[in-house]
């Protein structure tokens, strides 16, 4: 008995993406980043002693000031089709904010480590949000 073979069907490289992928709907991950970036820029800019009782970073001008950049951040995310941009503005501020918990960690009292290490894993965190955010939208919405 001799089995006959036939060939596989051929295979078609997918060259385009499927119609309305490239549409200016509404993300959630994006506004819900633009309302966080809010509600933490005004926490930073109206509390900044609160905040640096929180986190441990004893800079309460610092934290005021990335409240600001936070505000702004959010208003860019919530008022554009186009976000990417402001996305990836939160990305930087959160590498810039990394930053800023490394060196108070290394200046910081005992007591001050552990909430510095929380809010560095609490950064981290939303940073793989924002990168995730950013891209998605730098890819389908350029």
């Amino acid at each position: 008995m001799t089995a006959t073979t036939q060939p596989l069907p051929a295979r078609a490289v997918k060259t385009h993406l499927p119609a309305g992928a490239g549409s200016s709907k509404p993300r959630p991950l994006a506004t819900a980043l633009g309302l966080f970036s809010l509600g933490l820029g005004l926490a930073e800019a109206l509390a900044p002693g609160t905040m640096a009782r929180a986190t441990g970073v004893r800079s309460p001008g610092l934290l005021r000031a990335y409240g600001l950049r936070e505000m702004l951040s959010g208003l860019g995310i919530l008022t554009n089709e186009r976000p990417a941009f402001w996305l990836w503005s939160r990305v930087g501020g959160d590498v810039i904010d990394l930053a800023t918990l490394a060196a108070a960690y290394a200046d910081a009292r005992p007591a001050d480590r552990t909430k510095i290490l929380t809010a560095t894993a609490a950064v981290l965190g939303v940073t793989a949000l924002d990168a995730l955010c950013a891209a998605e939208h730098s890819c389908t919405h350029s």
